[in-house]
């Protein structure tokens, strides 16, 4: 790690690998088939490990990853985003070229801009509508008939195959095995009221990375789980995939960002780092403080530092970033002279690696880079 130019991002392989089969085993035991998200691992061997190598049953946010997967030889993919009119032609085209492609919807505009333009399809192609559970971002409301007319639209068009419903709980801050339980009751209900009036509903998804890693007593009704944040951040590290008793912070903690001191100033008891929001994201300015709690640091925002929990990030620039002592203490500068490495714990993970083209995966002694693997970008 010391060749490399700072800020970079650094994973560690074992831990994703451990991540990946934890969560794995916690859907078999739940009887649900993991979907997992790409929106964090953004990677090929990434996705690889979190589908088991089978490169099969996938979950995106753009149509970018989607075609970066399907480059990659993945199949069975499900954009998870309302679709627009403009993304139509490019949704065809992946329909076209894959076995199984799945495209989420959740207004009657959506479908009417999608069946406006699917009449030639050879295969239908596979919708399933988004449902809100209470996380409030998208879906339709599953209490309002308008949204079993939906269902219906999509059921009597022959260019589109209704395939189920989709839901996603989100990093709610309310007690997450409840925010689970409602993921998993009002989905399954609606799916009841529709079964009730003759639709078949094939599929039901459920899940974020919080009720995955703290799930409810069962899930019942439910066919597909969705976690994303294999790159564990400093927000799910309030959620581990796997138990506390694990290593410490920095062999838990998946996804970093490394930086490097530049500056010293001791008038302001100040460090300088090279790394910025433009590196590290500016989310968890005002929500650090919890996130970081269990790390030892409670007045931090943006992420931690795992292996100097004295430090705490004051505030990101766009390349530099202000870093201080957590207790207000006066810094021991020679502690960190001018060039020293550092490790960020983000505050989300998703948004670090999206700041990044590439992640650094070291080996077993933490210190050692074996690959580098390219990260996905765009829309």
């Amino acid at each position: 790690v010391e060749d490399l130019r700072t800020p970079c991002l650094i994973c560690c392989r074992a831990t994703l690998e451990k991540n990946a089969a934890t969560m794995r085993e916690r859907a078999a035991a739940l009887g649900v088939a993991l979907r997992p998200h790409f929106k964090t691992v953004k990677t090929l061997e990434a996705a690889e490990i979190a589908t088991d190598g089978e490169r099969r049953r996938i979950t995106v946010s753009t149509l970018a990853e989607a075609s970066f997967l399907a480059d990659g030889g993945f199949d069975d993919i499900l954009y998870a985003v309302p679709l627009t009119p403009d993304k139509v032609d490019d949704v065809l085209a992946l329909h076209s070229r894959l076995e199984r492609f799945t495209v989420m919807v959740d207004h009657a505009d959506q479908v009417s801009a999608l069946l406006a333009r699917t009449e030639l399809l050879r295969t239908p192609l596979r919708v399933v509508l988004g449902v809100d559970c209470g996380y409030h971002r998208d879906g339709c409301d599953p209490h309002d008939p308008a949204s079993v007319a939906l269902v219906r639209t999509l059921c009597d068009a022959a260019a589109v195959r209704f395939d189920g419903l989709y839901t996603h709980g989100g990093l709610s801050s309310a007690e997450i095995v409840a925010v689970g339980e409602a993921e998993r009751d009002v989905t399954t209900r609606f799916a009841e009221s529709l079964r009730a009036s003759g639709i078949e509903v094939p599929t039901i998804g459920v899940g974020s990375t919080p009720t995955c890693s703290v799930p409810p007593p069962h899930l019942a009704g439910v066919d597909e789980w969705h976690p994303g944040n294999f790159f564990a951040g400093a927000e799910a590290r309030r959620r581990p995939v796997y138990s506390e008793n694990e290593p410490p912070p920095f062999r838990w903690l998946l996804n970093q960002v490394l930086t490097r001191v530049v500056g010293h100033y001791p008038k302001s008891n100040t460090l300088l780092i090279d790394c910025g929001w433009t590196g590290a994201s500016a989310q968890g300015k005002e929500s650090g403080t919890a996130a970081c709690r269990d790390l030892g640091q409670s007045r931090s925002g943006y992420g931690c530092f795992p292996l100097n929990p004295e430090l705490r990030i004051a505030n990101l620039k766009q390349e530099c970033g202000e870093v201080t002592s957590v207790d207000g203490a006066p810094l021991d500068f020679r502690r960190y002279p001018i060039g020293a490495l550092l490790r960020i714990a983000p505050h989300h993970s998703c948004a670090s690696t999206h700041q990044h083209r590439s992640v650094n995966v070291l080996g077993a002694d933490g210190d050692t880079v074996v690959e580098e693997w390219k990260i996905c970008k765009g829309w």
